[in-house]
């Protein structure tokens, strides 16, 4: 890579560090310029969008990336992301089931579970007004996915009874709070 499209990915880290995104993607768009398969610059830039909820054109960033680097696992999961701000959990559930599958690492699918359990909690707090039924069903398939990731997660379990609840299915709602009961830590 040549100084000054170094110098430009440099300065678009830096942007993104300091949360200055829109910049940060206008030096990651020169850095794509230059180098089009810049599979660096395509995620980075892909991860300012979707900060700026922008999640379309972050997802598009994200599959270019996979297009050119079909092993990036960072590249699955960010899509992924994006696949479940927009609603689409059958798409993320197979973007995360590759990633995993590149990165094998249990860390790693951990991380993947607690990043989408936030997600989870995000849509539901989100906006001034309280969550409607839509939303509920979406937190749904995003808490569901986080636990097929962490299975022994008790705090995905008990968001998906609450989830139930709201969604009006108390045996649903039964079922993921004997679960997270049982997923609890025994006291010492």
């Amino acid at each position: 890579m040549s100084k000054l499209l170094f110098a430009a990915f440099n300065d678009g880290v830096s942007l993104s560090m300091a949360g200055n995104h829109e910049a940060a993607i206008l030096a990651f768009d020169k850095v794509l310029a230059v180098d089009p398969k810049h599979v660096p610059a395509l995620t980075a830039k892909g991860a300012s969008l979707a900060t700026l909820e922008r999640f379309e054109e972050a997802l598009r960033c994200f599959e270019r990336a996979i297009e050119v680097d079909p092993t990036e696992a960072e590249a699955h999961r960010d899509a992924a992301l994006c696949q479940l701000e927009l609603g689409e959990p059958e798409a993320a559930a197979q973007l995360l089931q590759r990633a995993t599958q590149l990165n094998p690492t249990p860390g790693y699918r951990e991380s993947a579970a607690v990043q989408i359990y936030t997600l989870g909690n995000a849509l539901l707090t989100r906006g001034s007004r309280r969550p409607d039924k839509a939303r509920y069903r979406q937190a749904r398939h995003v808490f569901e996915l986080a636990l097929t990731l962490s299975p022994g997660s008790a705090e995905c379990a008990r968001a998906l009874a609450d989830v139930w609840e709201h969604l009006g299915d108390p045996v649903q709602r039964d079922h993921y709070a004997q679960l997270a009961t049982r997923l609890r830590p025994v006291p010492a």
